[in-house]
């Protein structure tokens, strides 16, 4: 999980902000997208990543999904070897938005020590990425609303990641016809 306060807003259940949401999962003009998804599915909400590349994997010829966990340090050398031009990493995020609502988070709002779920910081991680591959990196936060111990997503997060989802099924499916 990725605590953030002043994320820019892009999504709250809203038809409008799903092209913003599609400008920045799938660019038009990227060739190679890869999508870092972070998740803990024992921690309740912050299985979302984990969720969400659970449903993609497999499904998409410009998209490669890797599912990071919670340990998004034991994937850098596969996600430089991708060779993608954009890298997003998704994340359950508290930045005191409503459940389920979606921020693109930026870099410089995510803490340099680990405040989070992971062992490793996250804006290392992307750092580490932007410098040896070049990508562009953003971090597409969804507002959780319980993280305790458990199993199970909220209502509200889980249709936040099934939207995003679809919305990259869609895309990619536009893409390849």
């Amino acid at each position: 999980m990725i605590p953030a306060f002043h994320a820019q807003l892009i999504f709250w259940m809203s038809s409008l902000s799903n092209d913003e949401i599609k400008k920045v999962l799938i660019p038009a003009n990227a060739e190679k997208i890869l999508l870092i998804c972070i998740g803990n599915s024992f921690r309740k909400d912050d299985g979302i990543g984990s969720y969400i590349a659970g449903k993609l994997s497999n499904v998409m010829s410009n998209i490669v999904v890797i599912n990071a966990f919670d340990k998004p340090e034991n994937i850098i050398d596969e996600a430089i070897g991708s060779h993608a031009e954009r890298i997003i990493i998704i994340d359950a995020a508290d930045f005191n938005g409503k459940p389920g609502e979606i921020r693109i988070i930026p870099n410089d709002l995510i803490p340099e020590k680990t405040l989070s779920t992971h062992t490793f910081p996250v804006k290392i991680i992307a750092r580490m990425l932007e410098h040896e591959s070049g990508a562009e990196v953003f971090f597409l936060g969804i507002q959780i609303k319980e993280i305790g111990f458990g199993e199970g997503i909220s209502r509200e997060v889980k249709e936040a990641g099934d939207n995003i989802i679809e919305i990259i099924k869609r895309v990619d499916f536009i893409n390849n016809t």
